[in-house]
This record gives C-alpha cells, sequence and structure tokens, in this order.
C-alpha cells in the first residue's frame, strides 16, 4: 500500500516571558506586512509559511505556553524545514529544538465511486470497537464526527488512532489515516533520538507503522449479508468445531454491535485461530447489514 506521511506536528514549551516575546514579535510582523494572525479558541495562528507547508500556532494554555508548528511534508523537505524554523524565529530555535508530538499517516484508496466510499465507511462502522480502541464521538477540533462520511477509533490508552474518511474534494477517495498522538507513541515506534532523525526514521518505516494498525483494526476477506456468508462457511469450512465457531462469532459481532465484544462473548481463547479461518476461506466476519442496500463489498485489501 502506497502510504505517506500527510502531516506531523512539532511543539516548544516555553516560558510565558518567551512566549509573549515570540508571540507580540510574529503579531509586528504580521502588521509590517499587512497580514493578520488567525484568532482560533486555543490560540493565534500565524500562517505567513503555509505556502511553504508550515503553520505556526501559539497555545495560550493556563498551565503550558506552547509553540506548534503544523508541518504538510509533501510541502516542505526535512533539511528545508530546519533552515525554514531557524529563519522564523530569527535564529533562536532549529527543529531539534521541538518534540515530534503527532504524526498522521496516510493512504488514500481509489474506490471507484462516491456511493462506493460511503458503503465502506457504512460496513467499517460495523466493526464498531476493537480490543484497545473505542469508537470516536469527536474529531480533534471537537467538532462532531459525521457518521456518513467517517469512521475513527480512538487508542484507549496508546495514543493511536484510527480514521477512514472520504475526501470532501476527490469524493471517490477514501482516505485511511493512522495516527500517533503522543510522544512517548512515537518514541516507541521511532526510537529515543533528536527530532531530525525521528522524522527520518517514521518516513522510512512509514508503511509498516501504517499497516500494522490497518491489519490490527480490518479484518480482511469479502462482505457479505449475514445469511450468504453462513453459507459460504458451510461450503467452505469442513471442520465442525471450527465452522460452529465462526457461525458464532458471525451472529455475535451485529448482536453486540462489536468486534471486540463479540470476541470476549465467544469464549475462546484461540479467537485469532478463528479469525485466520476466516482469512483463509477470503471472508470477513463483518457483515453488511440488512437495511443497507449492497449485496457484496470486496475486501480493503484488495485497494491497496
Amino acid at each position: 500500500m502506497k502510504c505517506l506521511i500527510h502531516l506531523f506536528e512539532l511543539t516548544l514549551s516555553v516560558e510565558t516571558n518567551t512566549f509573549d516575546a515570540l508571540l507580540n514579535r510574529a503579531y509586528d510582523k504580521a502588521i509590517k506586512k499587512g497580514r493578520s494572525m488567525c484568532e482560533t479558541d486555543f490560540g493565534s495562528v500565524d500562517e505567513s509559511l503555509m505556502k511553504k507547508g508550515v503553520s505556526v500556532a501559539y497555545h495560550e494554555d493556563k498551565k503550558k505556553k506552547k509553540v506548534r508548528l503544523i508541518v504538510h511534508p509533501e510541502l516542505v523537505a526535512g533539511d528545508d524545514l530546519d533552515k525554514l524554523i531557524v529563519s522564523y524565529f530569527n535564529r533562536e530555535y532549529g527543529l531539534d529544538d521541538f518534540k515530534l508530538s503527532h504524526i498522521a499517516f496516510a493512504a488514500d484508496l481509489d474506490i471507484g465511486s462516491s456511493s462506493k466510499v460511503l458503503d465502506y465507511i457504512k460496513i467499517l462502522r460495523n466493526i464498531g470497537r476493537v480490543k484497545c480502541f473505542s469508537p470516536m464521538k469527536r474529531d480533534e477540533d471537537g467538532e462532531k464526527i459525521d457518521k456518513e462520511r467517517c469512521f475513527a477509533l480512538k487508542g484507549n490508552s496508546n495514543g493511536v488512532e484510527f480514521h477512514a474518511n472520504q475526501l470532501k474534494n476527490q469524493k471517490n477517495i477514501l482516505r485511511v489515516e493512522v495516527r500517533l498522538t503522543r510522544p512517548a507513541t512515537i518514541r516507541a515506534y521511532s526510537g529515543e533520538a533528536d527530532t531530525t532523525t525521528q522524522i527520518k526514521t517514521l518516513t522510512k518505516n512509514c508503511e509498516h507503522i501504517f499497516m500494522d494498525t490497518f491489519r490490527y483494526i480490518i479484518p480482511p476477506g469479502e462482505h457479505y449479508k449475514k445469511p450468504k456468508a453462513e453459507k459460504l462457511i458451510r461450503e467452505r469450512v469442513s471442520e465442525a468445531d471450527t465452522r460452529r465457531r465462526m457461525l458464532h462469532l458471525l451472529m455475535l459481532i451485529p448482536e453486540k454491535k462489536s468486534l471486540h465484544l463479540a470476541h470476549k462473548s465467544l469464549k475462546n481463547r484461540n479467537f485469532r485461530d478463528v479469525m485466520l479461518c476466516f482469512e483463509e476461506i477470503d471472508l470477513s466476519p463483518i457483515t453488511i447489514s440488512k437495511r443497507h442496500d449492497v449485496k457484496k463489498l470486496e475486501s480493503l485489501y484488495s485497494y491497496c
């Protein structure tokens, strides 16, 4: 699967006096150049570097004052980013003075049509909860997630998020993102190193990191309505106990509205073996609901 770093965030925590001086300087530069700062609920944003792939956000938190850089790497290369930061902060700070605090890996899957993208989002929502992940109700800006166009899971304590949403400007594209949202999680994937090295390591291992979460959340196999899936299990699985467990899981997922709760209710310590059996016959345990006007959906892995 072709996967790229969609964006990442760099964070610098500073004392109040330093923060105020940096913010005032940003305002002064904006006024001299006839610009204005963008005001948000959390503070001010300097968008003067947006064309170069960077926006600078000043967070006026009561406990900690933070300067955040939101970076779109397709617009700025690593070496150029350091030069850009050094220039913007008048040589007071460089790339390695900031901590890598958030990174998003993304893959764009060309599903073929807008309606089919929405079909996949519906089927993904039938996954419900996954072990260690729960459905998100709001995005990072606090806005309610559009259930028709987005499926999102947030790690309960692991600092990982999974998002699948329809692109607004390319409605035939399903964008799938894996986000690392904590510095500790980022260090776990990249190792203890300076920020420059972390970015290089994560760029090199981008596809592996993305697929690690993608495979954990998305069961492989084609999707059918439950009666058709049951028929295929009976036709393709000869071993009676295995067939019984698979049929039981097929019933439990829509009943519990959660892949995780279905696994728990299955009361089978070897549920991974059951999932492998589904994979072997190219059938997903996530079935298409009765109300969904689609009879079959190919495995998302077929678009990888």
